[in-house]
């Protein structure tokens, strides 16, 4: 008898140890965004995410331009989980009237029994403004951009790390007259202030010495209240798609040349999981 209870002890034993090494890690980075780059996490299994990206113009300007509310420019996108492990994106911005998509997928997520997470992601975007590229730069393949990305990232207690090299071949850049093979690097912080909000920085390097103007250096604080995730930014880039993000970051930090805006993100639930929570 008394071999029996012991036998049956160390089971019990022997699986909590298993489920504890299979336990999946929570991310310190909320959202399937970090500020303007996408993060490790994915839309669930036949989950809807519909993204408003709001970025006010030059807070510079002061009370004449209400810290940049008169000048405003947005992207309304949605990204859905197909399955565990894949999600597809898409979206359209004001600037340049531009459309974006992209495929995003897990190859592995932080647990107990592995150190991090890796995510890899593919997209490409394409404005349609007319009138505004030169008669010879006109076309599909010129104005059409593309890039990849590795995205890693590691949760340690309440803070976390993120990196994202990357490849990114512009389609045609006005102010440069050309098309540019750029190497990318994103990294990234975040702490949990508590369970439901948490603060972030995101530094956006391209490596190409014929890109003007500054890299892209965001703040970001994250308000999950439920259903919403609620993201306030704070950057000298008030772009939101990945091409013009590395190559068209105008403000400066050093100057007060920021722009101040919102990621508002709602989940739809379009199949129904009882292991679902909020």
């Amino acid at each position: 008898m008394k071999k029996a209870i012991l036998l049956i002890f160390f089971m019990m034993l022997f699986s909590g140890i298993l489920k504890a090494q299979e336990e999946t890690i929570e991310n310190a980075f909320q959202g399937t965004r970090v500020v303007n780059g996408l993060s490790t996490n994915l839309a669930k299994d036949g989950e809807l995410h519909l993204l408003i990206q709001h970025r006010f113009g030059d807070i510079s300007g002061g009370f004449y331009d209400l810290f940049g509310l008169d000048l405003a420019s947005m992207r309304l996108g949605f990204e859905y989980g197909w399955g565990n492990n894949f999600n597809v994106g898409i979206g359209r911005s004001t600037w340049l009237k531009t459309y974006d998509a992209f495929a995003k997928y897990s190859i592995v997520q932080q647990k107990t029994d592995f150190p991090f997470s890796a995510v890899f992601s593919a997209g490409g975007s394409l404005p349609i403004i007319r009138d505004y590229f030169p008669e010879g730069n006109d076309k599909f393949s010129d104005k059409f951009s593309w890039n990849a990305q590795l995205h890693l990232s590691k949760t340690i207690g309440v803070f976390a790390l993120h990196l994202s090299p990357g490849y990114l071949k512009t389609g045609y850049l006005k102010d440069v007259d050309e098309n540019l093979s750029v190497v990318t690097l994103a990294s990234a912080a975040a702490v949990r202030i508590s369970k439901k909000v948490s603060a972030n920085i995101e530094y956006l390097v391209p490596f190409n010495a014929d890109i003007p103007g500054n890299n892209a250096l965001s703040l970001g604080v994250d308000i999950d209240t439920g259903g919403h995730l609620f993201q306030l930014v704070l950057s000298n880039n008030n772009r939101m798609f990945d091409q013009a993000v590395y190559t068209n970051t105008t403000g400066s930090w050093g100057d007060g040349h920021l722009y101040f805006g919102f990621n508002l993100i709602r989940k739809f639930k379009l199949k129904y999981d009882p292991l679902w929570t909020e």
